[in-house]
């Protein structure tokens, strides 16, 4: 898809994902006639009010803009070595090989912390 066509379709989404939760337009907090243009392509939202809209609608990036709703999770509101648990936990997912001792080191981990 290349840009210019992908410009046509943040304004779908954006319009999807506010009806998926009720909202009118002047929920989103931004003058009516600002979303409805966002909505109907005739206006491209800048960088900082994407990432507003994808805070406000719960989603990332990727699924405001392309539509497609990832299997990603917000760790924003974890402490941080809760954020730095689940970064080991997708290294160790992402990773070719692992040993059994670094699987067994990352269980003790998360046991120890959900024990406390």
């Amino acid at each position: 898809m290349k840009d210019t066509e992908r410009h046509n379709y943040i304004g779908d989404h954006i319009r999807k994902l506010r009806e998926e939760k009720g909202w009118t337009q002047q929920v989103l907090g931004k003058k009516t006639s600002t979303i409805s243009a966002y909505e109907t392509n005739a206006k491209l939202p800048s960088v900082d009010c994407l990432i507003e809209m994808a805070e406000l609608f719960d989603v990332s990036l990727d699924t405001l803009v392309y539509g497609n709703r990832s299997n990603m999770i917000s760790i924003r509101a974890l402490r941080p070595e809760q954020k730095e648990l689940i970064s080991e936990l997708t290294q160790v997912f992402s990773a070719r090989h692992t040993t059994a001792e670094q699987r067994l080191g990352l269980l003790s981990k998360i046991v120890s912390h959900l024990s406390q």
